[in-house]
């Protein structure tokens, strides 16, 4: 088999981010899988692999595009706004794409191995928060917005 360039090999990832992206905008972060990838672009899950070695990886191909779209659904002016504007926006029925973020960072952080990215995206959003509540303030109100998240997941 032929060994492709190092530009053709940065083009095919290219087009694998997009698709990934647009995967993601459309049907969400459970979409996002190496069958599903294999089979829109035609492709054995191993090239995919070659890519992406584990599936969380997948979180790459967002990088720098969904920031902006998670931090315009929240509210930094205060610990409560924050909260609120937090829970509001995972439990948004009308758009999936903050609440399959917040799943995809939580997959990503507690995985072995996760990705820095993942954790330095909940790190960015807590000094945002620091500038308007204080570091303190800020460190509670992160925690308290991912153990409702987590809660708010559990069959109660």
């Amino acid at each position: 088999m032929a060994r492709i360039s190092a530009q053709e090999k940065e083009q095919k990832k290219a087009m694998m981010d997009e698709h990934i992206y647009q995967l993601f905008i459309k049907e969400g972060w459970d979409s996002v899988t190496y069958d599903r990838l294999a089979k829109d672009l035609n492709l054995r899950k191993s090239s995919i692999q070659a890519y992406y070695e584990k599936s969380i990886m997948f979180a790459t191909a967002l990088q720098g595009r969904i920031f902006p779209m998670v931090i315009q659904k929240l509210d930094l002016s205060s610990k409560e706004a924050f909260v609120e504007s937090w829970i509001r926006a995972f439990h948004d029925e009308n758009c999936h794409i903050f609440r399959d973020i917040v799943k995809m960072l939580l997959q990503n952080i507690i995985k072995t191995g996760s990705s820095i990215h993942s954790k330095g995206a909940v790190l960015r959003i807590e000094q945002m928060l620091a500038q308007s509540i204080g570091e303190e303030e800020a460190k509670i109100s992160i925690k308290r917005v991912f153990g409702e998240t987590l809660y708010s997941q559990m069959s109660v």
